[in-house]
């Protein structure tokens, strides 16, 4: 017979909590294909919001970039008109890129971007960020960041005295000519020189900017460690970049090119040090160079990785038919091993 005491007691043990939550655990398990679903809304998620930071970046460093152009241009009016510079609104923009870490975002737009019709004040620009690059790599702290960025902004302010018949000329310079040009330096040096003896450094560094380390340089032919490690950053910068750039008397050269000269043909031109770490920011295969894979697909450079300089994130752009791709695919080859670079490629021979 069974008696009611029993029912009361196995009707407990069915609803008991532990019971209850062992219910509860299967109605809420999933199946496999639902795990994945669950792990690719994940990803999806995170990618989007890595995708918006970086448009948010991208979208800065523009604002950042032309701002900066902007006050070069201001700056260039400034010294053929004779007045002064006042170096703390520079200063106090720098202080925000490097509080910010927008550098390497500063640099990879400029390198994608350039304003043809304001060559001197765009290069000015293009100059600090690659050497505020470089700076960064050789581990300078704030302070000496903003002496870099600041003496690269200002090192070509004697360039806005040479008369624009000179600048401009398509055809060889003549020996005046020549020495006119050499003498930028000088009036860079004299032209900040004004702003007193706090900012005498500067004047300095200026200065010393077309020195090199055999001694060839000028306008004083220094050597070695007489020449400060910010006017060699800048040196190299400004030799590199002008490299890269058409200028009325000659094509540019493809930036790997350009890289691998500077490390062949002026290895003793700079300092061993400055040269190491340029190589390792700027790469071998520089932002907006382009390049081709041994699958033969063809990329643009869009950044590069210092820990693997010979294997920097693409854009993907050319099939390996030579089939334009829209849009373009990004590949991070230091995440691939079976993609390298095998060749850079001159930009007016794309398909």
């Amino acid at each position: 017979m069974v008696r009611f005491s029993d029912i009361i007691e196995t009707s407990r043990k069915k609803n008991s909590p532990e019971e209850e939550t062992h219910e509860e655990a299967d109605r809420l398990w999933l199946s496999d294909s639902q795990v994945l679903q669950v792990r690719k809304k994940a990803s999806a998620d995170q990618n989007s919001r890595e995708a918006l930071e970086k448009e948010a970046i991208a979208s800065e460093a523009e604002t950042i970039y032309n701002k900066f152009t902007r006050r070069a241009i201001d700056i260039r009016d400034r010294v053929q008109s004779d007045l002064g510079i006042s170096p703390s609104p520079i200063l106090a923009d720098l202080h925000h890129v490097i509080d910010h870490n927008l550098i390497d975002p500063l640099y990879e737009y400029a390198m994608r971007t350039g304003q043809p019709q304001e060559d001197m004040p765009v290069h000015s620009v293009d100059v600090t960020f690659a050497s505020l690059r470089v700076g960064k790599g050789l581990n300078y702290d704030t302070k000496k960041l903003l002496q870099l960025g600041l003496a690269a902004f200002l090192e070509n302010v004697g360039m806005y005295k040479i008369p624009g018949a000179i600048l401009n000329k398509t055809g060889r310079l003549d020996p005046h000519e020549i020495t006119v040009i050499k003498n930028h330096s000088l009036l860079s040096s004299q032209t900040l020189d004004r702003m007193g003896s706090r900012y005498q450094w500067l004047a300095e560094v200026v200065l010393q900017t077309h020195e090199r380390s055999d001694g060839s340089g000028y306008p004083r032919s220094l050597k070695e460690d007489s020449i400060s490690e910010l006017a060699a950053v800048i040196g190299l910068i400004d030799t590199y970049l002008a490299m890269i750039k058409n200028r009325p008397y000659r094509d540019k050269l493809i930036q790997t090119d350009a890289v691998k000269f500077i490390l062949k043909e002026a290895r003793n031109l700079f300092p061993p040090k400055v040269l190491k770490v340029f190589l390792s920011q700027i790469s071998l295969f520089p932002v907006n160079s382009w390049v081709r894979l041994n699958n033969k697909s063809i990329g643009r450079v869009i950044s590069t990785d210092r820990n693997q300089p010979l294997r920097p994130t693409l854009e993907l752009l050319y099939d390996n038919q030579g089939k334009k791709l829209q849009p373009g695919e990004i590949v991070q080859l230091s995440q691939n091993s079976l993609l390298y670079i095998v060749e850079s490629i001159d930009e007016n021979k794309l398909p």
